[in-house]
């Protein structure tokens, strides 16, 4: 008598589970590529700042500069602060109100909270703060200005109902290195025509 194999098309309990864990696997390799990383770029806690990892924080620098919102951005000489979309993993898939200065003991922070539109009802949340960099004596900003009838000059302060056309950050290491200036030019610049106010 043959034997007949009385399997039935479909997957076993065990083949369901395997894919599931495998599954569970990618999506956390996934997660973790796409986390924010600016832990990452500050090279950990040995202060050391590897061209890799100055690249990942140049990248996400220019993309959060480039979302900028109009009229939402202040500079001033040491610090940037800006209404933008951050990049994935940082757990706010909406606008965040962000800045980027130095802290006293050298580190490069990035801070930042939920956007809230209109008047807020309830008290803003408390911000995070995530390092970008260790090891940092000096930070600078400049703001390239847009001018009638002139060419545009560079300002070290920012803030009006616009945009600059870009925005360059300077970095000075601990080790006497400069780190080469970052240039971004915000996406959104509305109307060509308009001014924003600024003072050398």
């Amino acid at each position: 008598m043959k034997q007949q194999d009385r399997r039935e098309d479909g997957y076993t309990l065990l083949e369901m589970l395997v894919a599931l864990v495998v599954f569970g696997l990618v999506m956390a390799g996934i997660a973790q590529s796409y986390r924010f990383g600016l832990t990452a770029w500050s090279a950990g806690e040995h202060n050391t700042t590897e061209p890799e990892n100055i690249a990942a924080l140049d990248a996400a620098l220019t993309r959060i500069i480039e979302a900028a919102q109009p009229g939402s951005m202040i500079g001033t000489p040491n610090q940037l602060a800006l209404t933008t979309t951050l990049p994935p993993g940082a757990g706010l898939p909406g606008l965040a109100d962000a800045a980027i200065l130095l802290q006293p003991d050298g580190t490069l922070i990035l801070r930042y909270a939920p956007h809230a539109p209109g008047v807020p009802l309830t008290p803003p949340p408390r911000p995070r703060i995530e390092p970008l960099l260790h090891g940092v004596t000096g930070f600078s900003t400049a703001y390239l200005v847009p001018a009638q009838n002139a060419p545009a000059a560079w300002s070290s302060k920012w803030s009006g109902e616009k945009l600059p056309l870009l925005v360059r950050l300077h970095v000075r290491l601990a080790d006497g290195r400069d780190w080469p200036d970052l240039i971004a030019a915000p996406a959104d610049q509305g109307n060509p025509d308009s001014v924003g106010q600024n003072s050398n």
